[in-house]
This record gives structure tokens, sequence and C-alpha cells, in this order.
């Protein structure tokens, strides 16, 4: 506790390695910076180098992601983590995702490999609620410094919201479960759909699934440029708006000076941008090496040519 003006001021202990200037830099960089790369080659590139640089980004952030989140829970356990520090970690993770994707195109997407993929997705989704739901259920004790909670805030739309405030606490508890229900709903819908769907494909051997194919009525036709204009768009918006917001947070509470320190758990994410830029780097590479190859076979197909004719026009010669 600082005093000033006779008033008592709480600081909040830095943690640099949950929400540090590196943690930021990176995960600003991959989530906005990533977004704008895989609209602008989806324009430029081959659909298959946007699927590929696509998937790349997608590992980074669900990886990263993924990472913040272990690091939560387990600081959480040994009561290491401040409210302040969980609701920047939720924050960020709503940048990042949670998802791990395989970069790897690989053949044969059977059952077990579908399996484990929802297992994958579930076991993490359902962590990040349960995470979530009990930072803000416990937000007026949560954490190693509890005294410092009532002077939380959370900016929303630029407004300062007390963290521990009762009802914005409880409305985001119930936003949060609207996502198992829903999750429930779908999966009790979902399994008599797929059990009547794999008789019929047993019973009329209707082929694999993959190849079912429905004619798509004109009128439902979508401009594919259309939906990525508006995909890119609203992407970026939400990304500028939650970085904006994160920052607000962050300046609008009273936080330790080491916070802005950089450490070994901050240089670590930065390199993580490698990955993608190495990415980005190869397949351009990959695009002058195919320009080039298509330029030395049309050169070499038009010296074929010219020698062709050169043989008629002897040949003729000799005849006559």
């Amino acid at each position: 506790m600082n005093s000033t003006n006779g008033t008592a001021v709480c600081i909040i202990e830095a943690n640099p390695d949950v929400s540090g200037t590196g943690i930021r830099v990176s995960i600003y960089a991959l989530a906005l910076g990533g977004r704008i790369l895989q609209f602008l080659i989806s324009q430029i590139a081959r659909p298959e180098d946007c699927r590929e640089f696509r998937s790349a980004v997608d590992s980074a952030l669900g990886v990263q992601g993924l990472a913040l989140l272990c690091t939560a829970i387990y600081q959480t356990f040994r009561h290491q983590l401040t409210l302040f520090h969980a609701i920047c970690v939720i924050h960020l993770l709503a940048l990042l995702g949670i998802s791990v994707v395989s970069q790897g195109q690989y053949q044969g997407l059977g059952p077990r490999r579908v399996f484990t993929i929802i297992a994958i997705t579930v076991i993490s989704g359902a962590a990040f609620v349960a995470f979530n739901a009990y930072v803000w259920a416990t937000a007026p004790t949560f954490g190693s410094q509890p005294d410092c909670n009532s002077s939380t805030v959370y900016v929303v739309f630029g407004v300062s919201i007390p963290a521990t405030g009762p009802v914005f606490r409880w409305l985001i508890i119930a936003t949060l479960s609207i996502i198992p229900v829903g999750f429930l709903i779908g999966l009790t819908c979902a399994a008599p759909c797929i059990g009547l769907l794999c008789y019929l494909k047993r019973k009329h051997d209707l082929g694999p699934m993959s190849t079912w194919e429905t004619t798509p009525n004109p009128s439902q036709v979508e401009n594919p440029r259309v939906s990525q204009w508006v995909g890119m768009l609203s992407m970026v918006g939400f990304s500028i708006y939650a970085v904006v917001s994160l920052e607000q947070t962050i300046s609008r509470n009273n936080i330790g000076e080491q916070e802005r320190e950089w450490t070994f758990g901050q240089i670590l994410p930065v390199f993580v941008l490698l990955g993608v830029v190495n990415e980005l780097t190869n397949m351009f590479l990959a695009h002058l090496d195919r320009k080039a190859a298509g330029v030395a076979t049309a050169g070499r197909s038009g010296n074929r040519g010219s020698g062709d004719s050169a043989r008629e026009g002897t040949e003729l010669i000799s005849s006559a």
C-alpha cells in the first residue's frame, strides 16, 4: 500500500511474464498483423499458399493462447496471480484463441483423428470457460492480493467498471453459462443426425461423406470478395478494440514499475513471430521460384518452336 495525499493506494504486484510489454507486443502483432496479412495474401497469392499461411498464423495464435491459459491456471492454483492479471489473461485469450491447429496437411481424416481434434477443442474450451467463470465468481477475494481487488477496474468501451461489481460480474457469468448449454443442445441434436447419416451410408452405399455435394442455389451464392472484406474488417475492428481496451485497462490501474521490464518470459514469445515471418518469406520465395520456372519453360518452348520451323524450312529447300 502506498499513501497519496493521506489516501491509501493499493499497488498491484508486477507480473511481466503474464501481461508485460513483450507478451502484449507479440500477441498484438500476431492477432492484428496476421489477420491483415492473411487478407492481403488471399488477394494476390494462390489458394494453396493462402491456406498454408493461415494455418501457420492460427497455429501460432492457438499455441500461445493455450500456453497463456495453462500458465494462468497454474499461477491461480499457487495463489500467484492477481485479479488484474487474470482479467488481462482473459482479455488476451479473446485475441489469441486456444485452438491447436495442425500445420501438416495429412491425408486420411478418419474417426480417430476427428475425435482427437474434437476432444482437444472441448477440453481447452472447457478449461477457458471454467477459468473465466471462476475468476469472475470469486473476484472480491480472488488471487494473491485480494485487498487490491476493490480498486481494480476493467475498461469496456472506454468506461472504467469496477471488476468486483456484482452486476457486471454475474452478467459475464450468465453469458458464459450459455456456452456449455449451447454445446449440450448442439450435441444432443447432432448425435441423432450423425447416426442417421452413418446408417444411410452403410445401407445405401452413398460413398464418403466428404464427396457429398449439393447444387447451390444461384440466388444464395455470395460474392467471395465481399465476404472476405467483411470478415477482414470485422476481425480487424474487434482486434483494434481489444488492444485499445486492454491498454486503457492497464493505464487506469495502479501497477508496479517492474511490469514494464523485459524478462526472459517476454522475450521468448517475441521470437514466436519469427515462425510467421519465416512462413511469409518462404511463400514469397516459392512464388519467385515458380515465376522463374514458368519463364524458363516458356523460353524453352519458344526455342523448340523456332528449331522446328528452321528444320521445316530446310526440308522444303532440299525437296525443291
